[in-house]
């Protein structure tokens, strides 16, 4: 399939480290669809849980967010 390629020309290190790729997606339903699942399982990934729709975990949290605290870590507001 075409993620296991892109994932080999885009970070050729993982290609040495099948095992150890971790995939994180939004569950939704073609994402955990049965012929997904079984593709995934056969690449032996690690796929952790996601609850769809979860706003506690959203990716812009982890680099949008994380780039504006570091740019207001000296500041102070009054």
């Amino acid at each position: 399939m075409r993620l296991s390629r892109a994932l080999k020309e885009k970070r050729p290190l993982y290609a040495q480290r099948h095992d150890k790729v971790i995939l994180l997606h939004d569950n939704a339903r073609p994402h955990v669809a049965k012929p997904v699942k079984t593709y995934l399982e056969t690449l032996k990934w690690e796929v952790l849980p996601h609850p769809p729709y979860s706003p506690d975990i959203a990716p812009s949290d982890f680099h949008l967010f994380r780039s504006m605290a570091h740019g207001l870590a000296d500041r102070r507001f009054h």
